[in-house]
C-alpha cells in the first residue's frame, strides 16, 4: 500500500481502529494496561502522519530546513496560542475561577 492509498483511506482506517479498540476493551478489560502504554507513542505517530505530512524517511531533511522549523515553531508556540487566547476572551467566565465572593 502506498502513501496516497493510505491517505485516501485514512478516515476509515482510524474509524476501524477506534471500533476495534472499543471491542477489545469491552471484551478483554485486562488488556487495558498494555494498550494504555502504547497510547502516547501511537498518538504521536498519528498526529505526525496527519498534520505534518513529511514522510518519515525525509524527517532528517525537514529538521535541517531552517525555514520549515521556524514556521513550525512560530505557528505552534506563537500564532496558535495568541489566537486561542483571543478566542477565549469572548467566552463567559467560569464561576469556579472567580474566587471567593
Amino acid at each position: 500500500m502506498n502513501r496516497l492509498t493510505l491517505e485516501r483511506r485514512q478516515v476509515w482506517i482510524y474509524l476501524s481502529a477506534i471500533l476495534g479498540g472499543l471491542v477489545v476493551g469491552s471484551m478483554w478489560a485486562s488488556t487495558g494496561h498494555f494498550f494504555e502504554m502504547l497510547l502516547w507513542p501511537t498518538l504521536i505517530l498519528l498526529l505526525y502522519a496527519t498534520f505534518l505530512q513529511v514522510p518519515l524517511l525525509h524527517l532528517r531533511d525537514a529538521i535541517r530546513d531552517g525555514r520549515f522549523v521556524a514556521a513550525v515553531l512560530t505557528g505552534n508556540f506563537i500564532v496558535l496560542p495568541a489566537v486561542s487566547w483571543m478566542l477565549v476572551q469572548f467566552l463567559p467566565g467560569d464561576p469556579a475561577y472567580s474566587g471567593p465572593s
